[in-house]
């Protein structure tokens, strides 16, 4: 029985690196490919897909609210997110909305080829690198969470940045993004981590979400 992924990325060539490492596996094969989510959702439509791999970072929709939308009218699609990022609370967040796996793209190919065996089998799959924390989170509700500074003391250019940061964008991106230098991005950083006593990306993460600068779930 051959297995139909849908690849939702937009970075074609991670795309296809991707498509011809799937493809050598004998029941695996490919047969859509999207690079934003208003195609996604039209080709989901028309195309059968028994697995669907999603970037969490999408131009036109927040993959959040893209995995909503899917699943609303294919309940049954086992989605797996595909990121770099290891902030427990992206997990946390697309598992309550009905995300399958969850595989980190500095993981190995097999970890990826282990994700899609799981959701086939309706199991759930975190990627190893995520499991740890994951545990502790759920164990431990409370251990490690700070308490969330409040927003006032980030500018309303510091607040941008902090959402961005929040959302993946590296520094050169959100250099662009913003219309300001590498330098600025950097500095703005600095002081967004030493205003608000932050010591991780995924304690800035927490702070972004819980206090709206970023929406997920």
């Amino acid at each position: 029985m051959t297995v139909h992924i849908m690849l939702a990325d937009d970075h074609a060539v991670f795309r296809n690196g991707l498509k011809a490492l799937l493809e050598k596996e004998k029941d695996i094969l490919v047969s859509a490919e999207t690079g934003n989510g208003a195609d996604t959702l039209a080709t989901l439509k028309k195309q059968k897909v028994d697995v669907l791999i999603l970037d969490l970072k999408m131009p036109g929709m927040p993959s959040d609210k893209l995995a909503e939308t899917i699943l609303q009218t294919h309940p049954k699609l086992p989605i797996i997110i595909l990121t770099m990022h290891e902030d427990e609370f992206y997990l946390k967040q697309f598992f309550k909305i009905g995300v399958k796996a969850f595989v980190l793209k500095k993981s190995a190919f097999t970890d990826v080829l282990q994700a899609i065996r799981a959701v086939l089998r309706g199991e759930v799959y975190v990627d190893p690198a995520m499991a740890g924390p994951m545990v502790r989170s759920f164990v431990h509700p409370s251990a490690g969470r700070k308490t969330v500074a409040p927003l006032t003391p980030l500018s309303d250019r510091e607040k941008e940045v902090c959402g961005l940061l929040a959302y993946g964008f590296t520094n050169q991106e959100i250099s662009e993004k913003l219309f300001i230098s590498i330098r600025t991005v950097e500095t703005h950083r600095t002081n967004i981590m030493e205003k608000l006593e932050l010591k991780s990306r995924a304690e800035l993460v927490q702070y972004a979400i819980q206090k709206g600068l970023v929406r997920f779930g």
